[in-house]
Order: structure tokens, then sequence, then C-alpha cells
């Protein structure tokens, strides 16, 4: 690897593909490129559960090893976990002290105080995927940055998405089993909002709704901050089941339908075929419509619950596989008020043209690299901090020296004062008379 290069690679275990990517950005944080982009079907999952752990870090090998090189081994990962077992928790914690500025210890506390309230003592059960405080508050005022200010209360709203630990660390392991660390792990919702949104979205606030494969999240961010977030395992798996059902076919020829609803590969007399058969595209669109039906309710069920439904200025925006089937978007837009609109993920160079469920790969990648630049801006305020203190602390000891030579100056001036005058005296009065003022001047001269 070059030595003026930031190298990152992430890795998306999705219950149908399998997507890792690896990127590297300049030192100066001027340049960022995507090198290597694997997509392989994935194996030995499915609804977000791993069924078969050997079968998927099997899956997890065959993409490091098409993406690696001898000269670039592949040793760590980051990646996101979601699915149907994330959940999440708002809670009001507050802290009481003698009155003292406000320390970023201080705020660390808050966040303790919330798992506390929020797991009751089982804090070590869960992982913390997304954390957020907000509605700071000194002495019951809300503040937006409370460090270094006068009070005698803390207080704050403190958002945490969190999945249980058991479940995190089998992906782990799986990882691991591969040769590879992990080196951070998201929130699946977070990346994919942060693969797709631009800033303005995450300023003044969207609902993203990213439907995949096996599950559907619905996300509301405001202010470059997530306020909300739900899962729910309801995704294409469930329109290729419906199918399945409806039509007495195989899960193959199901995925084949959909798969042709996404390229809208009809036939002229309006129908699809499947296998030897043809089946009628209205019939199927009506399948699809009342599997839609449920996703709509879900997102409207969420809004309400939230209670966010009047913050966000930037409506919906959808994204996820999903919403590339014939009429799903469609139907979904036609059911909110708020403006709906679909956005592909940020295209970046090496990867120009994503597909709809690229978000999440690109999201870690982004995370990743956003993270390492905060860190670096963060080590140059502790570079100055140090700096400032230690131009300081010089210039403290250069005052110091001077008020010491000074002093020393004065304190020579003095004894060569005493040492003439007492020679004068030496010189005029009888020795006896001399030699008494002399011992007391002698004492007086030690004292400088």
């Amino acid at each position: 690897m070059k030595d003026d290069v930031i190298r990152k690679v992430a890795l998306d275990i999705g219950n149908s593909r399998i997507k890792l990517l690896v990127g590297e950005m300049t030192s100066d944080f001027q340049r960022m490129a995507v090198t290597k982009y694997i997509n392989i079907k994935s194996k030995g999952i499915k609804k977000s559960v791993i069924e078969n752990s050997e079968q998927l870090a099997e899956a997890i090998g065959e993409a490091v090893r098409k993406a690696e090189s001898l000269e670039e081994p592949i040793t760590k990962v980051s990646l996101a976990l979601g699915g149907p077992k994330i959940s999440s928790v708002t809670v009001n914690v507050g802290l009481s002290f003698p009155e003292k500025e406000v320390e970023k210890t201080d705020i660390d506390n808050l966040l303790k105080e919330a798992k506390k309230k929020a797991f009751s003592g089982k804090e070590g059960e869960y992982r913390i995927l997304y954390k957020e405080i907000y509605n700071k508050k000194i002495d019951r005022k809300i503040t937006k940055n409370p460090l270094g200010m006068l009070c005698k209360e803390l207080q704050a709203d403190v958002h945490l998405v969190y999945i249980e630990e058991s479940y995190v660390q089998k992906f782990i392991d799986i990882v691991n089993k591969v040769g590879l660390d992990v080196d951070r792990i998201y929130l699946n919702p977070y990346t994919s909002a942060k693969g797709t949104l631009d800033g303005e979205a995450w300023k003044l606030g969207v609902i993203y709704v990213d439907i995949g494969y096996a599950s559907t999240s619905v996300t509301i961010v405001k202010k470059e901050k997530v306020l909300y977030a739900r899962v729910i395992p309801l995704g294409e798996t469930h329109y290729i089941t419906d199918l399945m059902s409806r039509f007495n076919i195989s899960e193959s020829d199901s995925a084949e339908i959909i798969k042709k609803l996404k390229n809208k590969e009809f036939e002229a007399d309006a129908t699809i075929r499947c296998g030897t058969k043809k089946i009628l595209l209205k019939d199927i669109k009506d399948i699809i419509s009342a599997r839609t039906e449920d996703i709509v309710q879900y997102i409207k069920d969420t809004i309400e619950i939230s209670s966010f439904n009047e913050i966000f200025q930037k409506g919906i925006v959808l994204s996820g596989g999903t919403i590339e089937i014939e009429g799903v978007y469609e139907q979904i837009a036609n059911s909110f008020n708020y403006k709906v609109r679909r956005i592909e993920p940020i295209p970046l160079k090496g990867l120009s043209n994503p597909s709809y469920s690229d978000a999440v790969v690109i999201g870690i990648f982004l995370e990743d690299m956003e993270k390492e630049y905060r860190n670096y801006i963060e080590s140059i305020r502790e570079n100055e901090i140090e700096l400032e203190k230690e131009k300081q602390e010089e210039d403290l000891t250069s005052l110091n020296n001077k008020i010491n030579n000074k002093q020393n100056i004065e304190k020579m001036d003095r004894k060569e004062e005493i040492d003439d005058f007492l020679n004068e005296i030496e010189k005029e009065e009888p020795k006896e008379e001399a030699g008494k003022i002399k011992k007391m001047f002698k004492w007086v001269k030690e004292l400088f």
C-alpha cells in the first residue's frame, strides 16, 4: 500500500448478495477513489439470521480473495448490521453537581446514565450501533454546546439504537474465521442513508426508507442526526414467496419474475414468461401491490410512532433494490402527501454508476473515511492546544528568567554598593568602630 493514502475495506453482508468495496483517500483528504468492488451471491444467511456459518464464511472468503492481492492483502474490514433485531429507545437523563464548568466527562456520564436507564443494569448484553445526544440543557435552559459553561444541572435526551451483543459476536466470529479483523461496526440503515443522502437532506430533515431484500428500515434524520430508526422483516423476499404461493411456482422462477419486473422485460401480450408458461402482468402486479401496501402502512405507522411527523422538510427518500420492482415506487409515492423521491447512491470514482442496493457498502466506506478525517482534525486541534500550552509555559519561563535576572542584577548592585561603603568606612573610621559597622553590614549583605 502506498504511504500517502488511507485505505479502507467495507463489507456488506446481505441476505442475497455480499459486497466488498476497497477504496483509498490521499493523506491530504483531497482525492478519493474505489479501487476494487466485488459483488457475489450470499450463502448461509436468511432474513438477517445466520443459518450456516461455514457457508457464510466461505462466501465472504471468496469476496476477499477476489479483491486482495499479494501487494495489498486485506487484513481488516468494517461492516454494518441491521435487520429486525435492531431496536431503539430515547431516554431523558440528568446530572446534578456543585456549580462548575461542564466537561467532556459529564457528557460521557450522561451516556452512561442513559444506558443504565435503557437496559436496567444489562448494558453488557447489548451493542450500541448508533447514539445521539440532543436537547441538551444546563439549569433547564436549552443550549447547543454546554461544554465550558457553568451550571448545577445538566440534562439531555439520549437516542440509542442497539442490538444484542451475542448477535454481533456471531458476525465477528465469522469474519475472524476468514482471517480478518473487524475495524468498525455500524448501523445498517445509517450507512445506507450515508451512502445516499446529500448534506441538505441531512440538515433539513428527511424520512429515509430502505427497502432491502429481507427487511425494510425507516430512518428519520434532521440536523445531521438520526432521530429515530426502526426495522421490520419485510422486503423483496416476501414478494418472491407471495408469487410462489399464488402461482404455484418454484423460488427460482419467482425470483426470475421479480428480475423481469425490475428490467421491464414484458411480453407483447402484457404477460411475463415463466418457464414454459405465461402469467398475466396484471395478476402479478396485483400480488406486488398487496405486499407494497403492507410496506406503505409500516412507513405510516413508523412516522406516527416516532412523533417526528412534522419536523422534516425534504419529504421521503426511497432506496434499496426492491424499489426497482415495477410499480413499487409509484404506489408508495401516491400514498403520501409528502414529497417522495427515489435517490441512487452517491457515485464515487471507480464506481460511477452504483445501483440502489449499493447504498450500504458505499455508506460504510464513506463513514470510515469521515472518521479518519475527524480524527485528523482532532489531532490538529490537540497539537495546536499543546503548542499553545508549550508557548505559554515558555513565555512564563522567559518572564521568570527576566524577573530573576533583574533581581540578581539588583542584588549585585546592592552588594557592590555595600562593599564600597564598607571600604570607605575602613579608611575613615577607627579600626574598632569600623569593625562593628562592617559586621552589621556583612549580615545585611548576606540577605542579598
